[in-house]
């Protein structure tokens, strides 16, 4: 009996603590920042949806189940993102000054020792330098989890991404980690995107809105101009493009079509954001499956945000500035 009543002790010691093997905690804190509240996702989909970290005092606690290594990304209210890798078992400190996130600190785990090593190293390095260190960090840490997020960070999600280094990197990323299905699905993608010639048609695609129904590539097609947006809840830049081509679509009427691909793993926080802001009349496709989703890489996107402008039948431009978009559309 007492042997029992330690060992319940015991354990929940290490549940406070945060120690158990099923889950990952994070203890932050920030100087000049008494309370507000982060927004984390999972660029994996680990999450299955956008989670709420509240602070106060400039301290902020986060527990979540973890069963298996994943990606979180912390969102702060200056919509700066922040990685940090989690690991069943496992916790980390956050510290940083609120007015600095650039020179914030993950400690805890060798995955995230690993990142703070690399920012320290691309902190004053030219774009160039950056993409050398970036991609001699993938060469030398395969089977890190890290790597996964430089080769989007830095190689996929940019202006002008680099597909060739990226098929590259994960490929070698890939003989480390034969079992990472996210890493998988990933190459896949990478293999199959094709860039959307200017002038060019529209790829052809077919996917059913979050209300249900169909959109493809004939609606945009017989518009005399037609935007996609690539945008998600938790960032500002694409919620406020997605506002303002919806603002302009309505002065323009049935002459102007905009398609949204939203990228949130959660139809429902989706739906909340479009009805919130007034734009449930925005066809919106919401796979689930965010920079992986069918529709998004059908059209040859891979920014966040990212856009589509067609032009009777004919794509005109892509992954303008919100003011190029404005331009384009005759709004400046």
């Amino acid at each position: 009996m007492r042997k029992t009543i330690i060992a319940t002790l015991l354990a929940l010691i290490m549940v406070s603590c945060g120690t158990d093997k099923r889950h990952f905690k994070i203890d932050g804190r920030l100087l000049n920042l008494n309370q507000g509240e982060f927004y984390v996702y999972s660029p994996d989909g680990s999450l299955g949806g956008v989670d709420t970290i509240k602070v106060q005092a400039g301290r902020f606690t986060y527990k979540v189940e973890c069963k298996k290594e994943m990606t979180l990304m912390i969102v702060f209210p200056n919509f700066t993102e922040q990685p940090v890798f989690a690991a069943p078992g496992k916790s980390v400190d956050i510290k940083g000054d609120a007015s600095h996130l650039k020179e914030m600190t993950v400690k805890g785990t060798k995955a995230n020792e690993l990142m703070n090593q690399l920012r320290e190293q691309i902190a004053n390095a030219s774009p160039a330098e950056i993409q050398k260190y970036a991609k001699q960090f993938v060469e030398d840490h395969p089977e890190s989890i890290v790597s996964m997020y430089v080769v989007r960070n830095f190689f996929l999600q940019k202006d002008n991404p680099d597909f060739a280094t990226a098929r590259l990197l994960i490929d070698k990323m890939i003989e480390s980690q034969p079992n990472n299905n996210a890493l998988k699905t990933l190459q896949q993608t990478v293999r199959n995107h094709t860039p959307i010639p200017h002038n060019g048609s529209v790829p052809k695609f077919a996917a059913y809105d979050i209300n249900g129904k169909p959109v493809n590539n004939a609606m945009l097609a017989k518009a005399d101009t037609a935007v996609v947006i690539a945008w998600a809840t938790w960032n500002y830049n694409s919620v406020s493009m997605l506002q303002t081509v919806a603002q302009i679509q309505k002065e323009k009427g049935s002459k102007m079509k905009v398609l949204g691909v939203c990228l949130d793993y959660s139809r429902s926080l989706c739906r909340t954001a479009l009805r919130q802001r007034d734009m449930n009349d925005i066809p919106t496709v919401c796979d689930g499956k965010a920079v992986d989703g069918d529709v998004y890489n059908r059209l040859g996107m891979s920014n966040l945000p990212d856009n589509i402008v067609i032009e009777k039948g004919k794509v005109t431009a892509t992954g303008l500035t919100l003011e190029q978009l404005r331009k384009k559309l005759g709004k400046e």
